[in-house]
């Protein structure tokens, strides 16, 4: 079968894939994978199945790295490597930003030059990707093989009329990089002013002067083993605090682009940012109870990444839809005392003390479930209800910037996938 063959590209060549370069997988063979004897001391950065998924063009992240004992039975691939999954997540594509490893439910492609280029590829892959899935899905379990990728038809036009493509399209897909990289950069000003204010004390005060300037009067706390803000308290979250279970669903229950959207665990990447393009969409019978709006918050109670790095941390809610639902491993959370501000709240759970805490409620080998009662016991320092409303301005403002570029990523994302096809089926000519 030959995914893009149209009258409009008929003059170009019809190709194998495994003809434009190598396709070798990826090495990881120690059993069991996760063996803490092959990370102790790690430098040598390692991806999985989910990193490739969660990138967009380029992985420039890593959650774990191998130690000299991990890369002898695993393989360094150099940056520029295509990288193809081949399970769980088929057919999904990004590209090295730096050398990395990766196991054998990966598959890794070096063009020839000559021939194309690994940007060129992984367009290709962004075009059959749906057919590919749909041919294996259903399976006992879902994956494809070397044999597979090698025996795939293109057809490819002459590689200066693949450059034209890759630049159009990767121009679309570099903006979007950029947008993700000023998310970052704002998660990052909100994590320097949290630390400030509610770590250090150093908020500002009435007088323009900071907290500590002003020599704000302290008190000791017993719980916490320190001085803390003379009017701020220590609390147990769970007097402040409860949650609403997403909705349980079924395959018949979804529909594609029908029915009322569904945030999901897909939705929430390994950064903690909001993912649009992964959401479902429910078809079946729900409460308004088991509705979201803006800004309201919810959290991941489960978790399939290697070090938890979803599990217990709290997204608001975008103002991409009118309202949405949110699934089974979700949680809303609902304040019930006003002296708690969600957006405190909201920075409060996406510190390293509190990852650190949470973990240790989460069961399960390769999938985790939090027992969310775990955040109600939860001890806070709980500033007085004005520092947090001032706090509260900041976030706001944030997430509405971070709201802008999620809405215009998603525009990107449609051109692109919109001039993708005519791309490849030959119907867009160049000058």
């Amino acid at each position: 079968m030959i995914y893009n063959e149209t009258e409009a590209n008929k003059h170009w060549d019809t190709k194998k894939l495994s003809q434009l370069g190598k396709f070798k997988r990826g090495k990881s063979k120690h059993r069991p994978r996760n063996d803490k004897q092959l990370f102790v001391n790690g430098t040598y950065p390692l991806i999985q199945t989910g990193e490739v998924k969660n990138a967009n063009l380029y992985i420039n992240k890593h959650n774990a790295t191998y130690n000299d004992f991990g890369l002898t039975q695993s393989k360094l691939w150099d940056t520029g490597t295509l990288c193809i999954t081949i399970a769980a997540n088929i057919a999904e594509t990004a590209i090295l930003a730096y050398p990395m490893c990766f196991p054998d439910s990966v598959v890794g492609f070096i063009a020839n030059k000559e021939e194309t280029s690994e940007l060129f590829m992984h367009y290709v892959f962004a075009f059959i990707r749906q057919a590919i899935q749909n041919s294996v899905n259903g399976s006992i379990q879902d994956n494809i093989d070397m044999e597979y990728l090698s025996g795939l038809s293109f057809k490819i036009p002459h590689k200066s009329h693949q450059d034209k493509i890759v630049n159009l399209l990767s121009s679309i897909d570099k903006k979007i990089e950029i947008n993700l990289k000023i998310q970052e950069l704002l998660d990052e000003e909100l994590n320097l002013i949290y630390n400030k204010w509610f770590l250090q004390y150093d908020f500002p005060v009435d007088d323009g002067k900071s907290y500590r300037e002003a020599n704000g009067k302290m008190k000791w706390n017993e719980r916490f083993e320190m001085e803390i803000p003379s009017d701020w308290q220590v609390v147990d979250l769970g007097d402040y605090i409860d949650f609403n279970k997403g909705i349980s669903y079924t395959s018949d229950d979804i529909k594609s682009g029908e029915g009322i959207p569904m945030i999901n665990l897909a939705s929430i990447d390994v950064n903690l940012s909001y993912r649009p393009d992964q959401l479902k969409y429910f078809n079946g019978n729900i409460t308004e109870e088991k509705m979201v709006v803006k800004n309201d918050m919810i959290i991941a109670c489960t978790d399939l990444t290697r070090n938890a790095n979803i599990i217990g941390f709290p997204i608001f809610v975008p103002d991409t839809f009118p309202r949405f639902t949110y699934s089974t491993d979700l949680v809303k959370v609902i304040i019930q005392d006003e002296k708690l501000k969600p957006e405190f709240l909201f920075s409060t759970l996406r510190t390293p003390f509190y990852h650190k805490y949470i973990k240790g409620f989460a069961t399960g080998t390769n999938v985790l479930h939090l027992d969310v009662d775990g955040i109600k016991w939860y001890p806070i320092i709980l500033p007085t209800k004005s520092v947090q409303e001032k706090y509260g301005e900041i976030v706001r403002g944030n997430i509405e910037k971070q709201n802008v570029i999620i809405r215009e990523n998603q525009k990107l994302k449609k051109y692109r996938d919109f001039l993708l096809p005519l791309l490849m089926n030959g119907q867009v000519a160049f000058k």
